[in-house]
């Protein structure tokens, strides 16, 4: 379990290491604290629902290979059902005509054979039928279910084939739309989605991912072509939007790694800062203007393999060290394109998935050579190697790896849903409540040390038997990974603060969190937060911003997302 990771991409990153294979982080399932959780949720999936939502829209789906996937990734998305009105699953070609609006001539082209071109193999023969086939359906459909737009789904996904020639999977999407003025039904987007592989599972999240991107883009066109904004979903970290590759065997080549660092982006950081740009996102930096920064500021640069995104574009960490910060200031006021090192704890929230992912990771590797030079077991100095992810010592030859600490994060939330327990802590802005956290102690499991943390912290004692997995996050500061929890408890309990950790806690309304909620920006900061508090000074309480876990936790409670 590497440092700065979560539980899901440790996992990723094992099976790809061992065997090769591509992980779904969306299937994780975590036996070892006995929870069975198999997140639907994908930002295309995401980006889908909320552009149906934003644009008045509603959608319905017949698949087949991908077996009511797409349907259920709808549905897992919060507030699906006013934009989603149902749909099918095609699977048995021969039985499903009732299925297929007990229509002869839509069950008839999937069951009779179309007449091969010139030349056409079976392989296209059979992938030409699948267009046609989703074609008519999806006209069909929306047709008949008086939605906006119907999304239609056929192919095969493996691990057998029938037609001669064809050997890895493939799809066949199409998607239909209502003209809103003349209430015609035409399709306005298909393509054929073909797979590297055969592997059943992998193909279905990758054709019904596919299928959401069509739909999406879809639904942008009519919307005038224009971005759709406010899409707050689309930022979620769900691991599908992109693969980040962490590389481990191009550690231990020096050669090669060398050169891949000529081409490389660089996350470059200075103690506890990242550099930012303009906007909330990285400034990412190639080498040569790493150097020239330090040229002009007198500091010295650590360099740090964070990995490999997407098989092409290399990514490492240029740890600043020393330097003036006059010169700093100077160099970037001379630029005048808004670049500036910031907190990076306060900042990494409001990154993109992918800018958070690295920022975190770089500050992972930092913190933890700035605190471990020295070899444990001797106390000699100690070399960085394996492109600065392994320590080795310069006189005993023991060597050491980053670490990180499991730490525990719970929504505590009262037995009938109706409230949730935030606490206020010293180091927190005016009005700001979060869920509580701690460590977990040695030899304790998460669950255990969920119950002993509230009680700690509150003297609330929670529903053992009802804590539940979440999700995970990195929390490099120094050098912890946040596992996140929902639990219930008796809400009529007195509540006994630990003053030395808690300032306020209490128990809030949902009314109440939702209109923290509404409250865009870093809270964690105390200038948002004060401008916060002066634009409704009736404000009972603010928030974590998006993009962190306890964020996640209390938006799983106020919204219902499915567990």
């Amino acid at each position: 379990y590497s440092t700065v990771e979560r539980v899901e991409t440790c996992m990723e990153q094992l099976l790809g290491a061992a065997f090769g294979v591509r992980y779904c982080t969306n299937e994780l399932v975590l036996v070892s604290i006995d929870v069975l959780n198999m997140s639907l949720t994908t930002p295309a999936f995401s980006r889908l629902v909320s552009a149906l939502k934003q644009c008045n829209k509603t959608a319905t789906v017949v698949e087949s290979c991908c077996g009511g996937l797409i349907q259920s990734s709808i549905m897992a998305q919060p507030g699906s059902s006013a934009v989603f009105w149902g749909g099918t699953v095609s699977y048995n070609t021969r039985k499903a005509k009732p299925i297929l609006l007990n229509d002869s001539s839509l069950h008839s082209a999937l069951t009779e054979p179309l007449e091969a071109g010139n030349a056409e193999s079976e392989e296209g023969l059979y992938v030409r039928s699948k267009l046609e086939h989703t074609k008519r359906v999806a006209t069909a459909y929306c047709q008949q279910m008086g939605t906006d737009y119907a999304i239609a789904e056929s192919g095969a996904s493996g691990p057998t084939f029938r037609p001669r020639g064809l050997d890895k999977g493939f799809a066949a999407i199409a998607v239909a739309k209502r003209d809103a003025q003349s209430g015609e039904v035409s399709v306005v987007k298909q393509d054929v989605i073909r797979s590297p592989h055969n592997d059943r599972q992998s193909n279905m999240r990758m054709f019904a991912d596919a299928a959401a991107k069509l739909a999406f883009d879809a639904v942008q066109e009519d919307f005038g072509g224009e971005s759709i904004a406010d899409i707050d979903a689309a930022r979620q970290d769900d691991g599908a939007a992109y693969h980040f590759d962490r590389a481990t065997k191009l550690r231990t080549d020096a050669e090669n790694l060398s050169e891949v660092a000529k081409d490389a982006k660089y996350v470059v950081l200075r103690g506890g800062q990242s550099l930012f740009g303009d906007g909330w996102e990285l400034k990412l930096m190639r080498y040569d203007e790493v150097q020239s920064l330090c040229n002009a500021t007198g500091a010295e640069v650590r360099t740090t393999f964070l990995g490999i995104l997407d098989g092409k574009d290399a990514f490492f960490g240029a740890d600043l060290l020393g330097g003036n910060d006059d010169s700093i200031r100077d160099v970037f006021a001379k630029d005048d394109d808004g670049t500036h090192f910031s907190d990076t704890r306060t900042g990494a929230p409001l990154l993109s998935p992918l800018h958070n992912e690295l920022a975190l990771h770089a500050t992972a590797l930092s913190q933890w050579q700035r605190r471990n030079q020295y070899c444990s077991v001797c106390g000699v100095p100690t070399e960085l190697i394996h492109g600065g992810t392994c320590m080795k010592c310069t006189s005993c030859g023991a060597m050491s790896w980053p670490r990180q600490d499991p730490s525990m994060i719970a929504a505590i939330t009262s037995r009938d849903g109706d409230s949730i327990l935030l606490a206020h802590s010293q180091r927190h802005p005016p009005r700001l409540h979060t869920v509580l956290a701690g460590f977990i102690e040695a030899g304790e499991t998460f669950e255990k040390g969920v119950a002993r943390e509230a009680y700690e912290e509150t003297g609330i004692r929670i529903d053992e038997d009802s804590v539940q997995y979440i999700g995970s996050q990195p929390w490099p500061f120094p050098q912890s990974c946040m596992i996140g929890f929902v639990a219930t408890a008796d809400s009529a309990q007195p509540l006994e603060l630990d003053e030395d950790e808690i300032v306020e806690a209490r128990w809030f309304h949902k009314d109440e969190v939702r209109a923290a909620a509404a409250v865009e920006g870093a809270t964690m900061r105390k200038e948002v937060a004060a401008a916060a508090i002066d634009a409704d000074p009736d404000l009972p309480l603010l928030i974590p911003p998006r993009g962190v876990i306890a964020r996640k936790l209390i938006d799983t409670w106020l919204n219902k997302l499915p567990l």
